[in-house]
């Protein structure tokens, strides 16, 4: 199992569970592909943009 690069994207990972949606309906909302938004979340990618996003689309606020 490869260590996360950045930890900090995790919690989203328990968000997108919570919203009771698939990784690929909100990748399709959002557009990005699977793979990016699956990387992002387990903190293998940073994806400043997608996380924008995703926190938009799970109406997550900082």
């Amino acid at each position: 199992m490869k260590k996360a690069r950045y930890p900090e994207n995790l919690p989203l990972k328990l968000e997108i569970v919570k919203s009771r949606r698939t990784i690929k309906e909100i990748a399709e909302k959002i557009g990005v592909s699977r793979e990016v938004l699956t990387n992002t979340v387990n903190g293998h990618y940073k994806g400043v943009e997608v996380i924008k996003k995703l926190k938009s689309e799970l109406n997550i606020t900082d």
